[in-house]
């Protein structure tokens, strides 16, 4: 039984019809229809949790079909499909019921990928469904979310690789998502059935690693007390997922290659030849070709690891993707109340993510905390801290991102945030410039000491050591006046 949603999508357009089917039908069952009338049959036979609806279907408009839905289950969450943008379309779909709407474009089903587990989770928490809330992390768990070329085309040659045993060896950046692509290529198999065993070959000690490749007998060395099944023996007629592989010792790649070659191995003690048959996905982020020239990594090995190769993209070269992955991260994290707002993607959008989608995951979890602590439900750039180094490009665009955009945005509190995340910038600078020294800064910028060492306190800067902050004392409050002067230079 799979594990995510019943889906029904009603749509008349035949490729784009199996293009979905083939997409969501990893962990959920879904069931293509082509007609109101055909949809109508399938809503008499089943209970779906989602529907997908046309609104433009060959026997009538898919609108019409939104209170039959919710009749026959009201907890049904309806997504409309539309080619048409106009607001008073929109409006009317939702006010006759449908949860979400996505346009029709060429980015539709990465758009889907998205928009799905959102509008289900939301529905989920306006009803109080907390079942069916649960299912979203199930349904989506392992799906490649983006709309950037390369992201596209990696989908499309995963999907190209099922039903095939052949190895594969995926490279990228540390961060880039190779075991998702893994579990993304394991789970296309028999709906998610087929075994997967993972190692991390750089996080088992080297004495270890024969043992946890083929397993031992009991009494082969201290502390085998019984036997014990290696992973290429768990993961038989499965996937064996061989992480860093490049961390692979040169004794181990022997075993390793005969094993491929021949599809049997021996336990650690043992002299019984077990056979097994599975597929290796092998994943670096290492420039194995080179090693292999060095005398590092086994060429023979190498080629038959690269039978498929499968690269991944940094983060720097698909931020198309950003967007989608913090509201996607989002939502796994905070749930489904949790929102982004636009000036926040932007200033994702405009970073480089050296630590790639790991790093993006991590600052999304840091700012779901910081908006729980502040006990609101949307993301915003105060929200976000990156550890990283920044240079001064970096560091203007979140003055930058607080200019008004609107006549609505004129007010005081963006006057106030635009002027105090310019002066934090500044005297960061400056204290870093004077090694903390708080006289010669107020000195340099013409502005009195006492002034200084109030507005230091107030933007929530350190100093360096406590002999220089000695004097200056806040008597419990932790907001404290701008002065005129201040404000003047400011």
């Amino acid at each position: 039984m799979q594990s995510g949603f019943k889906i029904l999508l009603v749509e008349d357009m035949a490729s784009f019809r199996e293009a979905v089917i083939q997409l969501l039908g990893v962990y959920n069952d879904v069931l293509g229809v082509e007609s109101l009338t055909s949809a109508k049959e399938a809503l008499g036979k089943s209970r779906f949790d989602v529907v997908i609806l046309d609104k433009s279907l060959p026997d009538g408009n898919g609108m019409s079909l939104i209170s039959e839905i919710k009749d026959v289950n009201p907890n049904a969450v309806v997504i409309m499909l539309t080619s048409d943008s106009d607001f008073a379309t929109v409006k009317q779909c939702i006010s006759l019921g449908a949860d979400d709407y996505v346009i029709k474009s060429e980015n539709i089903i990465p758009d889907l990928l998205v928009r799905i587990p959102v509008a289900v989770s939301k529905a989920a928490s306006d009803r109080r469904l907390v079942a069916l809330e649960q299912q979203v992390q199930d349904a989506f768990k392992y799906e490649i979310v983006g709309k950037s070329r390369t992201t596209m085309q990696l989908r499309e040659s995963i999907l190209e690789l099922r039903g095939t045993f052949s190895h594969v060896l995926i490279l990228g950046e540390s961060g880039t998502g190779k075991e998702l692509v893994a579990r993304r290529l394991n789970a296309i198999e028999e709906n998610g059935k087929r075994p997967f065993v993972a190692l991390n070959c750089g996080a088992i000690p080297e004495n270890l690693l024969e043992s946890e490749l083929f397993g031992h007998k009991k009494g082969s060395f201290t502390g085998a007390t019984q036997d014990r099944p290696g992973r290429f023996e768990l993961a038989h007629n499965g996937d064996l997922f061989l992480d860093e592989i490049g961390e692979l010792p040169l004794s181990a790649q022997v075993r390793l290659l005969r094993v491929i070659q021949e599809g049997e191995f021996t336990r650690v003690g043992d002299s019984r030849t077990i056979r097994v048959k599975c597929r290796i996905i092998a994943a670096t982020n290492k420039d194995l070709e080179l090693m292999v020239q060095k005398g590092e990594f086994r060429e023979d090995l190498f080629h038959r690891l690269n039978v498929i190769q499968i690269q991944t993209t940094p983060l720097r070269k698909r931020n198309e993707d950003i967007a989608d992955l913090s509201k996607t991260f989002a939502l796994q994290i905070g749930g489904p109340s949790q929102k982004i707002d636009q000036r926040a993607i932007k200033y994702l959008a405009e970073y480089d993510w050296p630590g790639n989608i790991r790093e993006l995951r991590n600052t999304i979890e840091r700012a779901c905390i910081s908006t729980k602590r502040k006990k609101t439900n949307e993301i915003t750039v105060e929200d976000i801290s990156i550890f990283a180094p920044k240079d001064s490009s970096y560091q203007l665009r979140k003055i930058a991102l607080s200019l008004p955009e609107t006549l609505e945005e004129l007010n005081p509190d963006n006057y106030k945030e635009f002027f105090d995340n310019a002066a934090k910038e500044y005297f960061s600078t400056a204290l870093n410039l004077t090694n903390g020294n708080i006289s010669e800064l107020a000195n340099k910028i013409g502005i009195g000491r006492s002034t200084v060492h109030r507005r230091i306190l107030e933007l929530g800067l350190k100093f360096k050591n406590k002999i220089k902050a000695r004097n200056i004392r806040s008597n419990g409050n932790t907001q404290l006046p701008v002065s005129d002067e201040m404000r003047g230079t400011l």
